[in-house]
């Protein structure tokens, strides 16, 4: 696993975005053959682009080093996205068995597929842009801009949700778990 993780790495980034639209246009076409699924495609299709990103984090864990000291604490730089990704897998098949049930609301006639298609890309460009400017800047410019395409309009939520998100991965992450998230390129002479 620790080879294939070492080749993902090296991946361009424009590769993996190529192979998150065909697993999704996959998605789409698969999920418009059962009649059960075929009504709640955008939903399920977005449950699978959250899944493919959790895949993502997941496999790139067994590339980050661990010392020895980390080892013994038990507490490593795989751990939190490991946990992470248990956590999402486990929300992921709750969610997708409560999008199937016979009861729930069918997509909307808009086209919204496009919408989750944009959100997924959205989501692999906010990965592609932390080398440039870091993944704090990155993820909130990227939850600004899903708030707005979902609709909310309270300023206050759109201001508070982005920074209390990079507050809190801010403390859990390179605080608690002394794990440097990419501050990017743009602002590396911050941490110097």
């Amino acid at each position: 696993m620790a080879s294939f993780s070492k080749w993902l790495t090296g991946l361009s980034y424009w590769w993996i975005l190529l192979a998150f639209l065909a697993i999704m246009t996959g998605f789409y076409f698969l999920f418009g053959i059962w009649e059960r699924t075929k009504r709640v495609r955008v939903q399920l299709l977005c449950l699978c682009g959250m899944d493919f990103v959790t895949l993502l984090f997941y496999l790139l864990t067994f590339n980050l080093r661990v010392s020895k000291l980390a080892a013994e604490a038990g507490a490593t730089p795989r751990t939190m996205p490991r946990l992470w990704a248990l956590l999402m897998t486990l929300a992921s098949i709750g969610a997708f068995f409560a999008i199937i049930k016979s009861e729930n609301k069918p997509d909307e006639k808009f086209n919204r597929w496009i919408f989750a298609l944009l959100v997924g890309v959205g989501s692999i460009f906010s990965v592609i842009m932390f080398q440039y400017i870091g993944y704090y800047l990155s993820s909130a410019i990227f939850i600004f801009v899903v708030m707005i395409a979902m609709g909310e309009r309270n300023k206050l939520q759109l201001i508070l949700v982005p920074v209390i998100w990079c507050l809190f991965t801010y403390f859990v992450f390179y605080k608690m778990l002394y794990i440097k998230l990419p501050f990017g390129s743009l602002f590396s002479w911050l941490i110097k």
